[in-house]
């Protein structure tokens, strides 16, 4: 699809196929039946909705909202792998993802957009703690098909970007948990 979608009943059935988009992560690490971009986000937006009362300051509505909203772009332009930024003119990844969310949204983009941009930008301490559980949400992941004997994942437990908790006290807990739990493992996974 391109374009705005001319109606909510539009946007709704559009919507409605996020869950066939796939974590390309997950493929490209030999995990054919990963789990989908609307797996993720509702996954993000339910640790935002459990973590968000231990955290001062935090508006829990604003960041759950915040969380369903954070991925919706890679409806339309899927699920792009870390390392396709690199092939990318600075910024596109994010403008796409932008304009694919105020194309779908379209009947009523202002204030999701609103949200988008503001989860994009990291300025608010929502956009900051929801961008924290989307890591936290990929390493929990990671941890699941690790214990499953799925894919060669220990570059994840390796890249320092994957860790983002210092800002957030209940955030970091899980992270030093996962970490003592599962972290880098030796040998092929």
């Amino acid at each position: 699809m391109s374009g705005p979608n001319p109606t909510l009943l539009d946007a709704l059935l559009e919507l409605q196929l996020l869950d066939r988009v796939p974590r390309s992560g997950y493929l490209l690490r030999g995990i054919g039946d990963g789990e989908s971009v609307a797996e993720h986000s509702f996954h993000v937006a339910l640790l935002v909705r459990l973590l968000a009362p231990r955290e001062a300051g935090i508006d829990a509505a604003r960041a759950v909202e915040l969380a369903l909203l954070h991925d919706l772009g890679e409806l339309r332009i899927g699920d792009l792998p870390a390392n396709a930024a690199g092939y990318l003119p600075a910024g596109a990844k994010h403008e796409a993802e932008r304009k694919a969310v105020a194309d779908v949204l379209a009947p009523d983009a202002t204030g999701a957009l609103d949200g988008y941009r503001d989860y994009e930008s990291r300025t608010s301490r929502e956009a900051r703690f929801v961008a924290a559980c989307d890591k936290l949400q990929l390493m929990i992941k990671v941890s699941v098909y690790q214990r499953q004997g799925r894919g060669a994942l220990a570059e994840f437990w390796r890249n320092p970007a994957n860790f983002p908790d210092a800002e957030f006290g209940a955030v970091r807990e899980l992270f030093d948990e996962l970490r003592s739990r599962f972290g880098v493992r030796t040998g092929s996974d």
